[in-house]
């Protein structure tokens, strides 16, 4: 027993933060290798350091899926959860930040942006974000949060001499700075009620004390959802993410629209899920049983999140419509997603949640798949990224352009691929509880959708060429990446049983990780 009246033991910490303790350490091990490569030049250093970093994120994935997966679920100390839920969510970050390492190699050198600090940042945001998804605790929430943002907020602005990165870097600042001071201000409601931050905690009190329909409980639960809202880009709170996502590295955008995108979906479902549903009360433990009663919390936040659902999903794919620069229409085509997404929480029902994580799953696959044709076609940022430069590639690079139509064909929800069986689950489960019209309604707006995603694929075929556009040498890192994210979009969309079941299991891990 601790001095902090909790049961704390090193075999603990390793149990539960393993993959945590691994980050801080590979975090620290690439600072010192940084410092005793100082008499390498630039480009060699960057190098080493680049394969250390990927080399360590490939090992701390395999200690997650082949580790971490089978051990019992235990909370440390009150604050982070070893359980099979943050378990998934956390592979799907490292699978991104893996595949965004091997991106940035050729990026980094074809950008002359070839600085060691990169990878040192992009480490430091992985763990930020794996120990935000792995907290049970709102203020380490809010902490970790802010760790995964200063990182991600420096990489936004990682090419120095262009304007457009720091703009974006400051927006994502400000605005980003908003969202956690919603969060926070939620929290501290929440704490004033139940002298607690932690979210179980706070959903028994709410529930023993009868204060879950009262007016301040209710502001602190819009709160922490706009704090997540944020993160999460859905409308109206999704201002931010076209400037950003245009402006930022397209390396770094990929990450960010896939990471940060996991991670604020995965705390949103165990935020929302054990502090303010009757879901804890299904888990077995005798104590949690009095939250059965949160069934009443539904009537406030399912028409908010319906709402919030069709107009994200409506405003995203509207507005790419109209875009001429291709990572402007990938951005809202990332925050219609978050839509789809917001649907199979909506449903509130083990299908709808298993459903969101395979969508995550899907989703990383297809985007860090885009942006990293778009970063090879484009060669140097911002030199090949509008629509007209794609005119007549098809013939002219035949190998990329059927890459690039394959992610977006599984955008756009289209089968064979993982897009189409991500949307299918989250429609189902919505159409299970009777969301009929919500249902319809995303159904149509995939139609546009659809418009946009094959209208880069018709320029590519079916146009003729206007400007010359010379792409970046691949390289074997980014091949090897592309091809994965390919080689996932296909598989998943063809047998995706094994993923659907792990989906499945992961979420049941919600109700049982008190």
């Amino acid at each position: 027993m601790s001095n902090f009246g909790f049961p704390f033991s090193l075999e603990h910490l390793w149990q539960v933060c393993g993959g945590q303790v691994l980050l801080v350490v590979a975090g620290l091990v690439l600072i010192i290798a940084d410092m005793l490569l100082m008499d390498r030049d630039k480009q060699s250093r960057c190098g080493i350091i680049s394969w250390i970093t990927i080399a360590s994120l490939a090992a701390i994935l395999l200690h997650l899926v082949f580790r971490q997966w089978d051990s019992p679920t235990v909370v440390l100390s009150g604050v982070f959860s070893a359980d099979r839920f943050s378990i998934f969510v956390s592979a799907i970050v490292l699978l991104s930040a893996l595949l965004a390492s091997l991106l940035s190699i050729g990026y980094l050198k074809n950008n002359r942006a070839a600085n060691s600090e990169f990878y040192i940042l992009l480490v430091f945001a992985v763990y930020g974000t794996v120990a935000f998804i792995q907290s049970v605790d709102l203020l380490m929430m809010f902490i970790t949060l802010e760790i995964m943002s200063i990182a991600v907020y420096a990489l936004a602005a990682f090419l120095k001499e262009c304007r457009q990165s720091q703009e974006a870097a400051l927006k994502y600042f400000f605005l980003g700075s908003f969202g956690s001071a919603f969060f926070l201000f939620g929290m501290a409601l929440l704490y004033g009620f139940s002298g607690s931050v932690n979210i179980s905690v706070i959903a028994r009190s709410i529930s023993a004390n009868g204060l879950f329909t009262q007016a301040p409980v209710l502001i602190a639960l819009c709160m922490i959802l706009v704090g997540l809202f944020f993160k999460m880009a859905m409308v109206p709170f999704h201002m931010w993410t076209p400037d950003v996502y245009e402006g930022s590295p397209s390396v770094v955008t990929g990450f960010m629209a896939t990471a940060v995108k996991a991670a604020a979906f995965g705390v949103f479902i165990k935020v929302l899920f054990v502090t303010f549903t009757p879901l804890l009360s299904q888990g077995g433990n005798s104590a949690n049983s009095i939250t059965a009663n949160l069934v009443a919390l539904g009537a406030y936040w399912k028409p908010v999140l319906w709402w919030t659902a069709l107009l994200t999903m409506f405003i995203g794919n509207l507005l790419a419509v109209s875009q001429k620069n291709l990572k402007r229409m990938l951005a809202y085509s990332s925050i219609a997603h978050a839509g789809y997404m917001a649907l199979g929480i909506l449903a509130a029902n083990a299908e709808g949640r298993a459903g969101v994580l395979f969508y995550l799953v899907a989703y990383t696959l297809m985007t860090l798949g885009a942006f990293g044709v778009l970063y090879i076609i484009d060669g140097v940022e911002r030199r090949a990224q509008t629509l007209d430069d794609y005119k007549g590639i098809g013939f002219k690079y035949p190998g990329l352009a059927f890459l690039m139509s394959l992610f977006l064909v599984a955008m756009a929800g289209l089968p064979p691929t993982a897009g189409f069986v991500a949307k299918f689950y989250v429609f189902a489960a919505a159409i299970k509880e009777g969301y009929m019209l919500l249902a319809a309604l995303g159904i149509i707006t995939s139609v546009f959708g659809l418009y946009y995603y094959l209208r880069v694929i018709w320029m590519m075929y079916m146009e003729t060429v206007e400007r010359d556009v010379v792409p970046a040498d691949m390289g074997a890192p980014a091949l090897v990446a592309i091809v994965i994210a390919a080689v996932g979009v296909m598989y998943f969309g063809v047998l995706p049983e094994s993923l659907s079941d792990m989906a499945q299991v992961a979420q049941q891990g919600l109700a049982a990780i008190f």
